[in-house]
């Protein structure tokens, strides 16, 4: 039976989503139990009105909160909070998984100096899933912001971790790499992803196709795809609000009159899975990938949706044995 910790407070929504998601993925699984780390009062309260399943999970007492606008020194000054708490589980390996939507930078913090990461990564990275025009295909991006700067050699074990993930989890045997930079040619770019192509090219632990320009990130060209973290969260976070903005703009057009509505329903099926497709809340969580342990981080805003997806990814994790695969792979030789 899998363990799987969340940080249930400091999020945008509070915890009447994380509740939700709950109910609906305890359904689903029989494999998974849960610690739920906060506001024992609330939590207690939250848990028993939406009629929880309290044979999966127990709730874990914290008294200090780390809002969503504070930084990484909280980890120090508010030991109690459940972010802390969380992580301090996660370090003794009472629970198989952390996951959290609070601040950011706390999270990371709290990562690093209590979870620490597996010996050869010296940073960690966010890999979210990243949607395709191909139907049912996402492709793996980091970092996307756990780091601002990165060098070559954190590049290159990016792709490594990533291609580990695609082929245990993903069941993808030979993952592709692209490295996302402002051009094709291997001339493009800074000193450091000149240095990280001449890397990636060498290295037989997976498979480089070159550089990989952003407007081909959708276009389901590579599987896997590596950056900078300060890049490639203005990646991320253009992509998600292009497709929110395009939807908007489809659906005011649509229903600008009576005459667009009524022949837009024999469309309505068409519309519905180009927005399921590129629906973010699909892929609002990303792995702190690089960790001893399984951490994952959702969006501060998630809803229901999210989160429910938050654990699905968190589960595949657990269950595939993913941290020890991936270490394994980092520390051999060939």
């Amino acid at each position: 039976m899998s363990k799987i910790a969340i940080d249930m407070m400091g999020t945008d929504l509070g915890i009447t989503p994380i509740i939700g998601a709950l109910k609906v993925f305890m359904k689903k699984y029989q494999d998974v139990t849960f610690i739920l780390i906060g506001n024992e009062k609330e939590l207690k309260t939250a848990a028993e009105e939406t009629k929880l399943d309290n044979t999966k999970y127990e709730i874990f007492a914290t008294t200090e909160i780390i809002a969503m606008t504070e930084g990484m020194m909280e980890v120090r000054r508010k030991p109690d909070s459940s972010m802390v708490r969380g992580a301090e589980l996660l370090r003794d390996q009472k629970v198989d998984a952390l996951v959290s939507g609070g601040s950011t930078a706390a999270f990371l913090a709290a990562c690093h100096f209590l979870v620490g990461e597996i010996p050869s990564v010296s940073r960690s990275a966010f890999m979210p899933f990243i949607p395709t025009v191909k139907k049912g295909k996402s492709i793996l991006m980091l970092d996307v912001g756990a780091n601002l700067e990165n060098d070559a050699q954190d590049l290159v074990n990016f792709a490594i971790m990533a291609s580990v993930y695609a082929q245990e989890i993903m069941h993808n045997p030979k993952p592709t790499v692209a490295m996302l930079n402002i051009g094709e040619e291997t001339t493009k770019g800074k000193d450091y992803h000149k240095e990280a192509y001449k890397l990636l090219t060498n290295n037989n632990k997976f498979f480089f196709k070159g550089n990989i320009e952003p407007r081909d990130i959708t276009s389901d060209i590579v599987d896997i795809i590596v950056t900078d973290g300060f890049t490639g969260n203005i990646a991320l976070k253009t992509l998600e609000g292009m497709a929110k903005n395009l939807m908007g703009v489809i659906k005011h057009e649509l229903t600008k009159n009576f005459y667009r509505k009524l022949k837009a329903l024999s469309l309505r099926k068409v519309f519905r899975c180009v927005c399921e497709t590129f629906d973010y809340r699909n892929n609002a969580a990303a792995l702190v990938i690089g960790l001893k342990a399984i951490a994952v981080k959702t969006h501060g805003s998630s809803d229901e949706k999210s989160w429910i997806n938050t654990l699905e990814l968190t589960r595949n994790a657990v269950v595939n044995d993913f941290v020890q695969k991936m270490t394994a792979k980092l520390l051999k030789g060939d």
